[in-house]
């Protein structure tokens, strides 16, 4: 009878740890169009403006009617952020970045073209775009993943706003990502955002050695919680941490771990082309 307690007793707690395993939900779940747009960005699946724009506006569509004012803002955000991804170029990063602002007339690079930075300043919009309506979101209920919108949408903006802007909101960056630890400990995204500069900020504000230790520490914690592509971002900055170290062996360990996700993904496959 004892030997029966004690099995009943360990069943009970295997089913309770699987209850408490599927317990955690985001403040708001993806939907599957804006899930579908996300994969075909990172598996570079997106073969023209035209398919993205139709991503886009699929991902708009698929936002419930019926769903709270804090969900609707907070997926419209999230669609802001993602088209402003594909419209900045992320996968000619190398070039727009040469351009020191959107309104830079000073700038006499021939080799920019105007292409590159109307790109820049359509991306800017729909991060602005994104950011009105994650503060909107915050204004409802100031939650994980409103603030996080908020936040991914910012760290963008600075790769495409003047230096001003960046002076200006940068440091919001990490400030921010840490209020969205604050809301939601197990939001994985947060963690990668709060210390992203590290490792991509410019080189004289840059902890190559930190950022590391805290994207391994943070990939490697199971008690966070991740999406796909937030492993595949957390691999690729472990990765970049030790290209940046000049420790190419080390570095190709991550990245085949990133290109198992995303194989077709162009910024990996580029870097892995240049380097290897």
């Amino acid at each position: 009878m004892k030997k029966l307690k004690c099995i009943s007793l360990f069943i009970i707690s295997i089913f309770s740890a699987l209850l408490f395993a599927e317990e955690y939900k985001r403040d708001v779940e993806y939907t599957e169009a804006l899930y579908t747009f996300i994969e075909a960005y990172y598996n570079n699946a997106i073969a023209s403006d035209e398919q993205a724009k139709k991503l886009f506006d699929d991902a708009v569509a698929s936002i419930s009617p019926t769903a709270s004012e804090y969900e609707r803002e907070v997926l419209f955000a999230r669609c802001d952020y993602l088209y402003g991804m594909y419209k900045m170029g992320d996968y000619d990063l190398e070039s727009i970045q040469k351009i020191k602002s959107i309104t830079d007339t000073k700038d006499k690079n021939e080799n920019i073209s105007e292409t590159i930075k109307q790109k820049k300043a359509k991306a800017a919009a729909l991060f602005d775009s994104g950011i009105a309506h994650a503060q909107k979101a915050m204004k409802i209920e100031n939650r994980s993943d409103a603030i996080l919108i908020y936040v991914m949408c910012l760290s963008s903006n600075c790769t495409v706003k003047p230096t001003s802007y960046v002076i200006g909101n940068g440091l919001k960056v990490q400030s921010y990502a840490k209020k969205a630890i604050a809301a939601d400990s197990k939001n994985g995204t947060a963690y990668f955002y709060q210390w992203a500069q590290d490792l991509y900020a410019p080189e004289f504000f840059a902890n190559y050695k930190r950022g590391y230790q805290k994207m391994y520490e943070s990939y490697s914690n199971k008690e966070l919680n991740f999406e796909k592509f937030d492993s595949f971002n957390f691999l690729m900055a472990i990765g970049d941490s030790f290209l940046k170290r000049k420790d190419k062996e080390s570095a190709l360990v991550w990245y085949n771990k990133a290109k198992a996700l995303y194989p077709n993904n162009t910024t990996l496959n580029k870097i892995l082309t240049t380097n290897y």
